[in-house]
């Protein structure tokens, strides 16, 4: 009986360890293998397969260690696999705007003009307006230029005549970049109440009739964002940092619970004066809890922060400086930029900035000129000052232009540079004819933000201003970052060229800088065990390959939470 009863539990045992085996294997969920894997981790920087069970990565290995079955196998055969790309600076909606509807910034002649018109009527409904486009954004160089080529004299002036048999179902209010002008074709004329045979509109009238433009529905909104979604998942971005109208979290839970949401979200709102509405809605980031500091929300759409500005930008020669502009003429000598919404009253700009920082509140505050960012590093002293030192973590939204003598003032304080690679290739057709020489040398200077302590956080500004179009793409980001040259691979040597940073460096801004820039970097941003399984495959080796074949790169998967969501054809 003894012998009998050892009997069964030694088949107990057996059987519990067959059981055992066939519950680990099928726990896994999914294994990619043999590829490069690049994890971003400084303790094991390099694997060859990753095994991810539900959202989480469980597992990873080298070629020296037999990956373990999983019910789904993908071979990547040796493609680049990295921790997914994670955007620190969107304007969601405005892009699903752009995208769905139309975009004029490069078009500055009658042909394409009204292709673009046509190509938009293809694509929205009947009635659906077409507003915006910013025609001429290029004209005074061409996209790709570096400054250095003679600036064009052509200025387009498009006529309604051109558009209006084309446009019979959709009424068109499309603007200039300057917004100096509008064009509106019979249709929207009719809807507005105005007359007009060109169809231009300026001053006054093209302000009150862009008023009158019928706010967009729920389902048209739905359909831009869906649209922006696709090209984050074509270009391999996992998360991405919003800073769209309050209105857009409502898009994002629908799609959400429609399990239609394929990139992870961390939500900012644009408005200093919603502070106290997120401190009501307890979007704030917890600064004493076990995962402290962490935000609010959960690994889908996440809350903590909130975006200002204090000065303008470039492109419309609005960001703060402490000497006038190189290029000023005659009679605004001295025009040195404006400041912006709520820091033209700069007390009670720096009350909020206090409130909302002691609401437990992460501040982004948008930055171009040299005294904007000098102004706002004498505010985060007074952060300091009154609400105590502590891990803010306080993002230096563009850091565009930084004065020499303040660079040293990074260091110590745990600034996250949330800076975008690109613009460094589009703006420089403009940056030394309106600042000079000597000021560009502290222009997008990652290097030496970096050397001071800034923690680089990458990312695109899609879709741009109303001057310029910023790509989503990460790897025209990293070609920035690391050559400092246009598309068209000028200057040779690279714009500053000592400010050029290494594809790691560049990596590590677009993955783990920007999750660590929103207090994420426990669970995105590097491929570790324990963490989201947001990955991105590149058809291209971005580390045996120069530079300028990443612009022909292109995303071959991207994975969310372990789930492919795009796999190039």
């Amino acid at each position: 009986m003894k012998r009998l009863s050892t009997f069964f539990l030694l088949v107990s045992i057996f059987l519990s360890a067959c059981s055992n085996n066939t519950t680990s294997n099928a726990d896994i969920d999914h294994v990619f293998k043999n590829a490069k894997i690049w994890t971003g981790d400084t303790e094991q920087p390099w694997a060859d397969w990753v095994a991810v069970k539900g959202e989480e990565i469980v597992a990873l290995g080298s070629e020296n260690s037999k990956p373990p079955k999983a019910q789904q196998e993908t071979d990547l055969q040796g493609q680049l696999l990295v921790p997914g790309f994670n955007d620190s600076h969107v304007h969601f909606s405005s892009a699903g705007a752009l995208l769905l509807g139309i975009n004029l910034l490069d078009v500055n002649e009658e042909a394409k003009f009204v292709e673009r018109i046509k190509e938009t009527t293809a694509r929205l409904p009947k009635g659906s307006w077409i507003t915006r486009g910013d025609w001429g954004a290029y004209e005074a160089w061409g996209v790709g230029s570096s400054g250095d080529d003679d600036k064009s004299n052509t200025v387009f002036t498009p006529h309604r005549s051109m558009i209006d048999d084309i446009t019979p179902n959709h009424p068109v209010l499309v603007v200039r970049y300057d917004r100096t002008e509008g064009l509106a074709n019979g249709l929207a004329l009719k809807e507005l109440g105005l007359e007009s045979e060109s169809g231009l509109l300026e001053g006054e009238v093209l302000r009150e009739a862009l008023r009158q433009v019928p706010d967009k529905s729920f389902e048209r909104r739905l359909a831009e964002s869906r649209r922006a979604l696709e090209e984050c998942r074509k270009w391999g971005v996992t998360t991405v940092q919003d800073m769209s109208p309050l209105d857009q979290v409502d898009v994002y839970n629908h799609l959400y619970e429609k399990d239609e949401l394929s990139c992870r979200i961390n939500f900012a709102p644009s408005r200093l004066s919603e502070y106290q509405n997120m401190i009501d809605k307890d979007w704030t980031v917890d600064w004493e809890g076990e995962l402290a500091p962490h935000p609010s929300g959960d690994n889908w759409i996440s809350f903590g922060t909130i975006k200002s500005h204090i000065d303008g930008i470039m492109g419309a020669r609005s960001a703060r400086f402490f000497q006038p502009y190189n290029d000023n003429i005659a009679d605004q000598m001295d025009w040195r930029g404006g400041w912006r919404e709520f820091s033209k009253d700069m007390p009670s700009f720096k009350e909020m900035l206090l409130a909302a920082d002691a609401g437990n509140i992460q501040l982004r505050v948008h930055a171009i000129g040299d005294q904007a960012n000098s102004i706002l590093l004498d505010i985060l002293d007074t952060l300091d000052h009154f609400n105590g030192a502590k891990d803010r973590r306080f993002r230096l939204v563009h850091a565009q232009v930084i004065s020499p003598g303040d660079f040293q003032r990074f260091q110590g304080r745990n600034i996250v540079a949330e800076v975008q690679p690109y613009h460094v290739t589009d703006d420089m057709r403009w940056m030394e004819e309106r600042i000079g020489y000597e000021r560009c040398k502290g222009a997008y200077a990652f290097k030496t933000l970096e050397d001071n302590g800034c923690i680089l956080s990458f990312g695109s500004d899609w879709p741009g201003t109303n001057a310029s179009y910023y790509p989503i793409n990460p790897l025209m980001g990293l070609y920035a970052a690391v050559t400092r040259q246009t598309v068209k691979g000028e200057p040779a040597e690279g714009w500053f060229p000592e400010q050029r940073i290494s594809l790691k460096k560049a990596l590590r801004a677009y993955t783990w800088g920007a999750a660590y820039g929103a207090f994420e970097e426990d669970i995105k941003g590097t491929i570790e065990k324990g963490k989201l399984a947001d990955f991105t495959v590149i058809d291209t080796d971005l580390f045996s390959t120069p530079p300028a074949q990443w612009l022909e790169a292109e995303i071959a998967m991207t994975i969310v939470g372990g789930k492919v969501v795009f796999e190039k054809n």
